[in-house]
């Protein structure tokens, strides 16, 4: 079974805005970006699922058509109050008291990381029951979580994984477990 899993093309955001659940429009280049994306997937039949919102339902219908399901769970983290913010609007002390223990303290009225790896990798093991060749169409953070369950990375050390934006990780499942067979693809 292979699994892609694709990361939205760039979002129409100022650079160091805190965007999660927000629900952002794409940038001027993102035929370009999708059109990329695109010719690096196999024509295969895929089982599609996506984030409901915008920037990745957009590249999923570009890509598979009306073909997808939507699923909650596949959204980036929830920044709560701290949403569509700049780190500068945010005050130093309150930012870095969140990241002394990003892991388990939620944001203000948002999610911790550990929430959100617990529910991308939820989402993610239901998708991959059905053992059908999958497309998941998503965010940084939910691609970041499969990543580090996929290659039983330690979630502390699976914040520092990138993941460009319109980008491809595929991965292989077989009876031995799952195989990365690439990253920013």
């Amino acid at each position: 079974m292979d699994i892609f899993l694709i990361r939205h093309t760039t979002p129409a955001v100022t650079y160091g805005t805190c965007y999660g659940f927000a629900d952002l429009d794409l940038a001027p280049t993102f035929t370009e970006e999708a059109t990329r994306v695109q010719g690096i997937l196999p024509g295969k039949n895929f089982t599609v699922y996506a984030s409901p919102l915008q920037r990745c339902s957009k590249l999923a219908h570009f890509l598979f058509g009306s073909t997808f399901q939507t699923d909650e769970r596949l959204k980036e983290v929830n920044f709560g109050d701290w949403e569509m913010k700049t780190w500068n609007d945010i005050r130093e002390t309150t930012a870095q008291n969140w990241m002394a223990d990003y892991l388990h303290q939620p944001l203000p009225n948002g999610e911790s990381y550990t929430q959100l790896y617990n529910r991308s990798v939820a989402a993610f093991r239901d998708m991959i029951t059905s053992g059908k060749d999958t497309a998941i169409v998503t965010h940084g953070g939910v691609i970041r979580s499969i990543l580090a369950y996929a290659t039983g990375t330690p979630i502390e050390a699976s914040y520092g994984i990138r993941v460009e934006y319109g980008r491809v990780v595929h991965l292989h499942l077989n009876g031995q477990g799952l195989e990365v067979k690439g990253v920013n693809m």
